[in-house]
């Protein structure tokens, strides 16, 4: 019988690994052109903000408390860029899921 902190290691790094591999796709996106109607910089901006994403995704792996305040800020960035140039959907909400996902795994750790 698996113990539930395994599992939820696993789920933590499951998620993490899941949001990794979007952000890589999300830059290769932004450079297909898809992103041309929105102007040269929303790209550039897009790709800076998804670099800052993978740096705050690195500090969470390793449990660091500040780093998901650096990714909701992040977050709250692309929405904001999103929403400023008219490229929101609301869609782009679901990044905000992660967050309490994190909180959630995060409380497990904390009780050991």
């Amino acid at each position: 019988m698996k113990n539930v902190n395994d599992v939820r290691d696993t789920i933590f790094k499951t998620l993490l690994g899941v949001l990794f591999a979007l952000g890589t796709f999300d830059i290769l996106y932004s450079f297909t052109g898809a992103y041309a109607p929105y102007g040269l910089l929303y790209p550039a901006s897009h790709v800076l903000l998804t670099i800052i994403l993978f740096l705050s995704l690195s500090f969470i792996w390793y449990r660091e408390q500040w780093a998901l305040f650096l990714y909701a800020g992040v977050i709250l960035a692309y929405l904001g860029v999103d929403f400023f140039v008219g490229a929101f959907h609301p869609a782009k909400l679901l990044l905000l899921v992660p967050l309490p996902a994190f909180l959630y795994l995060w409380k497990g750790d904390q009780k050991k």
